[in-house]
C-alpha cells in the first residue's frame, strides 16, 4: 500500500497503514485466489491415468504404470491425497496430508492444479470442474528440461531414465470423504 498524504491545518501528513494490515490484505487475496470453489467442498475426486515408459536402459525395464489418484477436498479447502500407483505386480500407495499437498496443487478458478515432480522432470496434473462441481476432466502433461531424458522412480523403487507418455485420462466426482469421515 502506499502513503496517503493528507492536508491537516495547512500542514502536510503522511499517513502510511501498519504492516500488519498491510500483510493481512496480501494474505486474504492471495488465499481467496487458491481457495476451493465452494461447489468443491468435502467432495473426493478420482482421476486414473497411465503412464508408459521406455527406459534408455533397455526393453527390460520399459512399461506402462497405472495411476489413481485420490483426492479429498475438505470443508476447509484442504487437500488429502492418495495415489497408487501400480506396474506389473509392484504396487505403491502414498498417502499424504495437506501439510504435504500444500505445495504441490492449487486452484486456478474452477481448475486444480498439481505438479508431480520426478527426480528430472515433472507432470502437470489439471482437472476441469463444472460449476456445479458434479462432473470433472482430467488431463497430465510431462515437461523437462530442453534435451534431458525423465528420471524417475519405478514402483519398484528403481530409478530409470528415458521418455515417458500419458494417456487414458479419466476422472469422477464424488460427494464425501474417500479416507472416511
Amino acid at each position: 500500500m502506499h502513503p496517503r498524504t493528507k492536508r491537516i491545518d495547512g500542514a502536510a501528513m503522511t499517513f502510511r497503514p501498519p504492516v500488519s494490515a498491510t500483510i493481512s490484505a496480501f494474505l486474504v487475496l492471495c488465499s481467496s485466489a487458491y481457495a476451493a470453489p465452494p461447489a468443491l467442498l468435502n467432495k473426493t475426486v478420482t482421476i486414473s491415468y497411465s503412464v508408459s515408459a521406455s527406459d534408455m536402459d533397455g526393453p527390460r525395464s520399459s512399461g506402462t504404470r497405472a495411476v489413481v489418484r485420490t483426492l479429498y477436498i475438505s470443508g476447509a479447502g484442504r487437500i488429502f491425497s492418495r495415489a497408487d500407483r501400480r506396474e506389473g505386480r509392484n504396487t505403491e500407495k502414498i498417502d499424504k496430508g495437506p501439510d504435504r499437498t500444500a505445495g504441490s496443487f492449487r486452484f486456478a478458478g474452477d481448475k486444480l492444479v498439481g505438479v508431480l515432480p520426478f527426480a528430472s522432470g515433472a507432470a502437470q496434473l489439471t482437472v476441469n470442474f463444472d460449476r456445479a462441481g458434479q462432473s470433472c476432466t482430467a488431463s497430465v502433461k510431462g515437461g523437462r528440461e530442453n534435451g534431458q531424458a525423465y528420471r524417475w522412480k519405478a514402483v519398484n523403487g528403481e530409478m530409470h531414465t528415458g521418455s515417458l507418455m500419458f494417456s487414458g485420462e479419466s476422472c469422477s466426482i464424488r460427494d464425501g470423504n474417500a479416507f472416511g469421515d
